[in-house]
């Protein structure tokens, strides 16, 4: 983690002036194409959440901008940004989880099995120290819902940053298919330029490249 110097940075004048709003943060909604993804992953037998959620958080960690952060009233920039996913229980409640970040897919996978496991054996939201990290992107799936739309339930008297991405039902469009994908963020640190770059990665990785 690096503190960030204010003076000399180039986003300074955007940070004061959307950090001033009641809601610094903005959302895009839109489609992530997962047909070779969905090949992908029936070929080899893996977690279609694990898959997608691993290209998502890779994509997130290729673009600085996506890791810098409000930490004790200073700006600071991680070196790597984990996730904390939400996990369902087979009763219909959730609890979060949190994983942290490797490149390879297999290492990723495992551990998001053993959190997993962890959680749908437990009970309640599960808060720890590691899932109120601030070098996170909190991502939730509700895969029952072909959304175009996605609200968060927000906290305004404390210094959010944290992106949110949230992803849906898979669905079949002609021959293709889709997975719908929301991603709010502080305005402050990222404009619609490099959420495009974001979502451009992401469906790259999607594709296996």
């Amino acid at each position: 983690m690096k503190t960030v110097n204010p003076e000399s940075w180039n986003r300074k004048e955007y940070f004061d002036f959307f950090s001033k709003f009641d809601e610094p943060f903005f959302g895009i909604v839109t489609e992530i194409d997962c047909t070779e993804a969905y090949r992908i992953v029936k070929e080899n037998n893996y977690s279609f959440f694990a898959f997608y959620l691993h290209k998502s958080i890779s994509a997130i960690n290729k673009i600085p901008e996506f890791r810098y952060r409000i930490n004790n009233n200073e700006i600071v920039v991680y070196d790597k940004i984990h996730v904390s996913p939400t996990i369902g229980r087979d009763d219909g409640s959730f609890g979060f989880a949190f994983l942290h970040y490797d490149d390879d897919f297999q290492v990723f996978s495992r551990s998001l099995s053993a959190e997993t496991e962890r959680v749908q054996n437990s009970t309640g939201l599960g808060l720890g120290e590691n899932e109120m990290r601030n070098d996170v992107a909190h991502c939730t799936s509700v895969p029952w819902i072909k959304f175009t739309g996605v609200t968060h339930a927000r906290q305004f008297k404390y210094a959010d940053s944290i992106p949110k991405i949230a992803f849906g039902k898979a669905w079949k469009s002609g021959d293709r298919m889709v997975l719908p994908t929301s991603i709010n963020v502080h305005h402050g640190f990222l404009d619609g330029f490099h959420v495009a770059k974001y979502l451009e990665l992401f469906q790259k990785l999607m594709n296996g490249e």
